[in-house]
């Protein structure tokens, strides 16, 4: 009986392990009382690496800020480019909504998963005698311990901090704050950050949709 529940209780562990290989946590604001639906113009500012700490060189810098463009240009609205730096929470030209996306958090890590026992099924053969002399086979079933050492899980870790303005009022309207984390994951901040940023402007986009 005991076995029996170690082996159910383990089987859960390697089932969770298998399942939630990464978690999210989303925070995100929307004023209802904004009309998104009237915003025609809409004017994307480079995107805003804060955390340079880990980054490989200003190469990978160049690469974040064209996958944001490209994840920007997604939904269908007439995107305008600034001719200025932005002036957060304040009035600009030429849109009727404007959006600010900050890289918050880009970070490699790992930590050590203990080691664990899970009980196997095992089948087995056994030869027998027979009373005439000839033999003949028996199959069985015997449950064995299956040992797993520790294993080093490399993980990859990005937060995104996104926020849309009325331009004309330089009110803050929608604001989103992502931060994924992926288990067996190295150097896979990339990958992250263009899935965030594609959620972030396909949701977006359909805020803005007159249909």
């Amino acid at each position: 009986m005991k076995k029996i529940f170690s082996f159910l209780a383990m089987t859960l562990f390697i089932l969770n392990l298998v399942i939630a290989p990464a978690s999210a946590e989303k925070t995100e604001w929307v004023d209802k009382d904004y009309n998104f639906k009237l915003a025609k113009k809409i004017m994307v500012y480079d995107l805003s690496i804060v955390d340079k700490r880990e980054l490989p060189n200003d190469i990978m810098e160049e690469l974040l800020k064209e996958d944001y463009m490209k994840n920007a240009q997604r939904p269908k609205f007439e995107i305008v480019r600034p001719t200025a730096p932005a002036n957060i929470g304040h009035p600009v030209e030429g849109a009727d909504l404007y959006v600010v996306g900050e890289l918050l958090d880009w970070h490699d890590d790992s930590y050590v998963r203990p080691g664990y026992t899970t009980w196997q099924n095992k089948t087995m053969t056994r030869t027998r005698r027979n009373s005439d002399g000839s033999t003949s086979e028996d199959k069985y079933t015997v449950t064995v311990p299956v040992n797993h050492p520790p294993r080093t899980i490399y993980t990859s870790t990005v937060r995104v901090r996104f926020s849309v303005f009325d331009a004309k009022t330089g009110k803050r309207v929608m604001a989103r704050d992502e931060l994924r984390l992926r288990d067996d994951s190295k150097n896979g901040e990339r990958g992250i950050f263009g899935r965030i940023t594609k959620s972030f402007f396909d949701d977006f986009g359909k805020k803005l949709r007159r249909d």
